[in-house]
C-alpha cells in the first residue's frame, strides 16, 4: 500500500506515566530509551524524556513525563493532565493495592483534568516477579476491557513489552482526533504533490510552445 502522507518533522505526543510511588514507572521509560539500570531510586521529581518512533509511517515525537507517587505530591500531578494525549497508569503485579489506586484514584483523575478523549494506557509491571503476584490478573482485564485502554503486564527488568506497549499507545494516537490538531507545516500529501508537479510540467511545455512561435 502506497503511503498517502509523510511527515515533514516529528508529531509531537505527550505521554503521561502515573501511579503508586515504586511501580516501576522510571525503570519502564529507562528501558524503553535504553539506559535501564537496577536498583533505580523513587523519583522525587517530574523528569521529562524524549523518543522519535515511527509508527504507521508517521515520526511520532514521544515527549515522556515521569511523575512522582508518593500520595502527597498527587495534586501537582494533576496539572500535568491536562495536555497529555497519552496516560499510562502502572501498577505493581507483587502489590494490589497499587493496582486498587489505579481503580480508584488515577483513571478518575485522568477523567477529571485530562484532555477529552486522551488515549489511556495500563501496565502492569513488574512481571518477573510473576511467583509472587498479588493481582487478580481476570478483574485487571476486565477492568482495561471496561475503559477501552491498551494494556500490557510488562518488565521493566526482563525489557518484556516494553517497547510493544508503547508501539500499541502510539497506533491509538496516529488513528485518534488529536492528529487533527497538527497542521502543513507537519504533513505533506504525496497525492497533492503528484499533482503540483503535474501542473509544472503542463506550464514548461506551455511556455516551450510559446519560444517555438515566437
Amino acid at each position: 500500500m502506497k503511503e498517502k502522507c509523510k511527515n515533514i518533522k516529528p508529531i509531537p505526543c505527550k505521554v503521561i506515566l502515573v501511579g503508586d510511588s515504586g511501580v516501576g514507572k522510571t525503570t519502564i521509560i529507562d528501558r524503553y530509551l535504553n539506559k535501564y539500570k537496577e536498583n533505580e531510586s523513587s523519583t522525587l521529581s517530574t523528569s521529562y524524556y524524549t523518543k522519535t518512533e515511527t509508527i504507521n509511517n508517521y515520526k511520532i515525537n514521544f515527549q515522556i513525563w515521569d511523575t512522582v507517587g508518593q500520595e502527597q505530591y498527587r495534586s501537582l500531578n494533576s496539572l500535568f493532565f491536562k495536555d497529555a494525549h497519552i496516560c499510562l497508569m502502572v501498577f505493581d503485579i507483587t502489590r494490589d493495592e497499587t493496582f486498587d489506586s489505579i481503580k480508584n484514584y488515577w483513571y478518575d483523575a485522568i477523567q477529571q483534568n485530562g484532555l477529552e478523549g486522551a488515549i489511556i494506557g495500563i501496565a502492569g509491571n513488574k512481571n518477573d516477579l510473576y511467583a509472587y503476584e498479588k493481582v487478580n490478573r481476570k478483574e485487571v482485564r476486565s477492568f482495561s476491557d471496561e475503559i477501552k485502554s491498551v494494556f500490557k503486564f510488562t518488565s521493566a527488568k526482563q525489557n518484556f513489552c516494553i517497547k510493544e506497549l508503547f508501539t500499541e499507545l502510539g497506533k491509538r494516537f496516529v488513528n485518534s482526533k488529536f492528529m487533527k490538531e497538527f497542521g502543513s507545516e507537519y504533513f505533506y500529501d504525496v497525492n497533492n504533490r503528484a499533482k503540483s508537479f503535474q501542473l509544472n510540467a503542463q506550464k514548461k511545455d506551455i511556455n516551450k510552445d510559446k519560444k517555438k512561435c515566437c
